[in-house]
């Protein structure tokens, strides 16, 4: 992979967990965003969550897989993008309870962000080689 491909995913990856840090903890009360209605009997905040953490999987396999030095993350990538993923997504919840006197942790919350992160990781596994491929394909041209 290309060294300016490395760095775009090292950066990608900071800028998204940022990112999710930042819209797990910001209150949100005062924008007037309701997502405590309902569509199709699913909470509105449900697929905020999976949508919040499915990019996670694809952002975090690159870095894992092509952006590290270590062998052994990126011999292990996928597996441990699933695990690093959930783990991630339990912080998330708990840091939620400890640091912000207005949000939460929610098992259901936590519960949305594992299906995106597993969901993710299926497909990572099943596309993200041959995308990868692809993408060196266009940069070598």
């Amino acid at each position: 992979m290309v060294r300016g491909a490395k760095i775009l995913t090292k950066t990608l990856y900071i800028i998204y967990i940022g990112m999710v840090l930042f819209l797990c903890l910001y209150k949100f009360s005062s924008t007037g965003i309701d997502l405590g209605k309902y569509f199709l009997g699913i909470r509105l905040d449900r697929y905020v969550h999976f949508l919040m953490f499915l990019p996670y999987p694809p952002v975090t396999w690159l870095t894992f897989r092509f952006s590290s030095r270590f062998r052994f993350l990126s011999r292990y990538a996928i597996a441990l993008t699933l695990v690093s993923g959930l783990i991630f997504a339990g912080m998330t919840e708990l840091l939620q309870s400890w640091l912000t006197p207005t949000r939460q942790g929610d098992i259901l919350d936590f519960a949305a962000d594992s299906a995106a992160i597993i969901s993710g990781t299926a497909a990572v596994a099943f596309a993200g080689h041959p995308f990868v491929r692809l993408i060196d394909t266009l940069f070598k041209k």
